[in-house]
């Protein structure tokens, strides 16, 4: 698979999953094609043609800043909820990853954490995009710094415990409550298994 983890790798999924190309693209800018297609290849897009393509193919910035792994400070102990991708983009996304995890199954039919590490590694450990992209919409993701590495979670939306109730009024759900990224990963792949009777 082709990096899509800069901004240049992205853009190139945003225009294929959109049913057009970079030439047609280029050709809307205004900008030549050779040099339209180096700045993708070499992820030198200019600030300015990133904001007229996100005009041009309807691109959440905010949500690729995330998926690109820039974000803003966020404190010990503390987390940020992070957006997720727009719907139509989502389902595109979605049957290219299922389609790779159908695969990385079949290459592994007796080990979840086998296929994770390979849809990891294929995806060049972006795990907000794929917990974004298979993740239902009606989970909200989090991001969490620990020992100054970024970690995502998925919030189950599971009760919590009565005696710790008290707390969560006053403030947010404890990170324990929260899935991490590998559990949550783990937890689509078993389904996924599920559902080719595997």
């Amino acid at each position: 698979m082709k990096d899509t983890n800069n901004i240049g790798g992205m853009i190139k999924r945003f225009i294929k999953n959109r049913n057009r190309t970079a030439k047609q693209i280029a050709g809307e800018l205004g900008i030549n094609n050779t040099t339209f297609s180096a700045q993708l290849n070499n992820d030198t897009v200019s600030a300015e043609t990133l904001f007229r393509l996100s005009v041009l193919l309807d691109i959440d910035l905010n949500w690729m800043k995330y998926a690109l792994g820039y974000h803003g400070p966020v404190g010990l102990l503390e987390r940020e909820q992070i957006p997720r991708m727009q719907e139509d983009f989502r389902e595109n996304e979605r049957k290219f990853v299922l389609k790779r995890i159908d695969d990385l199954i079949d290459e592994n039919p007796n080990s979840t954490a086998d296929v994770r590490r390979e849809l990891l590694k294929e995806f060049h450990d972006n795990m907000f995009y794929l917990l974004d992209v298979l993740v239902p919409e009606e989970f909200e993701l989090f991001l969490v710094v620990e020992r100054g590495k970024a970690k995502y979670y998925v919030d189950t939306k599971e009760a919590l415990p009565k005696r710790i109730s008290y707390f969560a009024s006053m403030r947010n759900k404890p990170i324990a409550c929260l899935k991490d990224g590998n559990n949550a990963l783990n937890i689509v792949i078993e389904e996924r298994k599920d559902e080719l009777c595997i």
